[in-house]
C-alpha cells in the first residue's frame, strides 16, 4: 500500500504492507465566499458589521504559523470596508514574519495593504496593562489596542493540544500579548486538564478568555474552519466568545477522526505549521493519542525555519535523560519548557523519529532518533514492530479519536 505525505510544499510518497490514514473527515464542499458572506450578514451577538467598518477600526489577523486563510477573507471583507484601518499581525512570542510569509498571510492583498501592517513583538513592543487574573496572571496587551474603538479579528479554529482549540481569544492572549503574560499563562499547559478540545475546566484557555475580557475595545471576530483540502468550510462571526463556541463544533466535525491505535505512527506537520521543530512538535502532540505505550512515532517535517524558539531545546540539551528534563520542569518554568516536558513524557513511554531538514545532532540533543529517509524510517519500523502504520498526512490539525 502506498500513500503521500506533505513534506515541505512537495509530497513524499510512503509504501507499507499495510497503512490505515486517518486525515480529516470528508464533508461538503461549499462556496467559501457564501460561507464568509452569510457569516459576515448574520453575526453572533451583533446587529451588524457595519458599525466596525464605517469607522476606524484595528484589524488583527494571525501569522504564517497557521493555516488561517487570511486572504479570502479580507476578499470578501474588504468590500464592505467604507472606514479607514491599520492592520496588526498577532505573531505572540513568534519571531516576526518574513517578506515571504506576509505574501503568505496577506496573498495578493499584500502589496496594496504593506504600508498599513504593524507586526506585533512580544518583547520590544509597547505594552498597556490591564490586570490580572483569577489565576494571578499578568495581562499587558499592545499598547495599539488603545489608539482604537474598533476591532476586528480573523482568525481560524482548529485543534490545540493544549488550549483546546485555536481561535477567537488566542488572538489576543498570546497573539497580542507581552513575552510575561503568554510566559505565565502558557505555564498552565503542564496540568492535566490542558488538552486537545478541552475548553471547560482547561486552565489555558479559562486565563485566554479572562484576560480577552478585559479588552474595552469593541470586537467583532471572524472565525473560520477548513476543511482538509484548505477549503473554507464554515464561519461563525460576531461576539468574540459566542461565534468561537459555535465555529468550535464545527472543527470538531472536521477535524476530529476515528482512526486505531497502533504501534507505529507516522505524523506529518503539513506547510506551514513545519516551519520550525517548535511549531511541528504539535504533530507529535496529535499522534502520541493513536500510539501504543513502546511504539514508534515517525514526525516528518521539513523545519525549514530551523528550531524555532529554543528555550525547549536548550532544556533538553542540557538533560542527560528525559527523566531529569522533567525533574527540572518541577522546579523552574520559562516559556517554551511545556514543549520540552511533552516530549520528555513521550520518550518515557515510547520512541520518536524525525525525518526534518535538522542537523542530525540537533534531533538527538532532544531524544529523537533523526533519520534522512521516510521510506527507511517506516521499512526500520516495521522491522521492529510489525506491520500496521497509522498515518496522519495533517498531524497538526487531525485529532486521532481511538477506542
Amino acid at each position: 500500500m502506498k500513500t503521500k505525505v506533505n513534506y515541505g510544499k512537495e509530497y513524499i510518497e510512503v509504501e507499507a504492507e499495510n497503512i490505515y490514514v486517518a486525515s480529516p473527515n470528508d464533508v461538503e464542499e461549499r462556496d467559501e465566499k457564501k460561507v464568509l458572506n452569510n457569516a459576515l450578514d448574520h453575526p453572533v451577538d451583533y446587529e451588524s458589521l457595519s458599525s466596525f467598518v464605517e469607522d476606524e477600526f484595528l484589524l488583527v489577523v494571525n501569522d504564517a504559523q497557521r493555516p488561517t486563510p487570511t486572504s479570502k477573507v479580507l476578499d470578501v471583507l474588504l468590500e464592505r470596508v467604507t472606514g479607514t484601518f491599520q492592520i496588526e499581525v498577532a505573531t505572540g512570542s513568534h519571531a516576526p514574519p518574513t517578506g515571504e510569509e506576509l505574501t503568505y498571510i496577506f496573498g495578493h492583498h499584500y502589496e496594496e495593504l504593506e504600508n498599513r501592517i504593524h507586526i506585533h513583538k512580544a518583547v520590544g513592543t509597547p505594552h498597556t496593562y490591564y490586570g490580572r487574573t483569577s489565576q494571578g496572571v499578568e495581562v499587558y496587551f499592545d499598547a495599539l489596542l488603545e489608539k482604537f474603538k474598533n476591532v476586528v479579528v480573523i482568525g481560524s479554529v482548529e485543534p490545540h493540544y493544549f488550549a483546546g482549540l485555536t481561535g477567537g481569544r488566542k488572538s489576543f492572549l498570546p497573539g497580542l500579548s507581552a513575552y510575561t503574560t503568554i510566559e505565565q499563562n502558557h505555564k498552565f499547559a503542564l496540568e492535566k486538564e490542558a488538552k486537545n478540545l478541552a475548553l471547560k475546566g482547561n486552565p489555558v484557555h479559562e486565563c485566554m478568555e479572562e484576560a480577552a475580557r478585559m479588552i474595552e475595545n469593541n470586537v467583532f471576530c471572524i472565525n473560520t474552519v477548513l476543511d482538509k483540502n484548505r477549503r473554507i468550510y464554515a464561519c461563525n462571526a460576531g461576539n468574540i466568545f459566542k461565534s468561537f463556541y459555535e465555529a468550535a463544533q464545527w472543527s470538531e466535525e472536521v477535524y476530529c477522526v476515528s482512526a486505531p491505535k497502533r504501534d507505529i505512527v507516522l505524523a506529518a506537520a503539513p506547510y506551514p505549521m513545519d516551519i520550525n521543530l517548535y511549531q511541528a512538535q504539535k504533530a507529535i502532540e496529535n499522534g502520541k493519542l493513536a500510539l501504543n505505550d513502546g511504539g514508534i512515532l515517525i514526525l516528518i517535517a521539513k523545519c525549514w525555519g530551523g528550531i524555532g524558539p529554543d528555550t525547549f531545546y536548550q532544556l533538553l540539551k542540557k538533560c542527560k535523560t528525559p527523566t531529569d528534563a522533567l525533574e527540572t520542569l518541577k522546579k523552574e518554568y520559562k516559556l517554551g519548557y511545556h514543549k520540552a516536558g511533552k516530549i520528555a513524557e513521550l520518550t518515557c513511554r515510547a520512541d520518536i523519529w524525525a525525518v526534518t531538514d535538522l542537523e542530525p545532532g540537533i534531533i538527538r540533543d532532544v531524544f529523537i532518533n533523526p533519520y534522512a529517509s521516510v521510506q527507511k524510517a517506516v521499512d526500520d519500523a516495521v522491522a521492529l514492530k510489525g506491520g500496521e502504520v497509522l498515518v496522519l498526512p495533517e498531524a497538526s490539525i487531525t485529532v486521532p479519536m481511538c477506542e
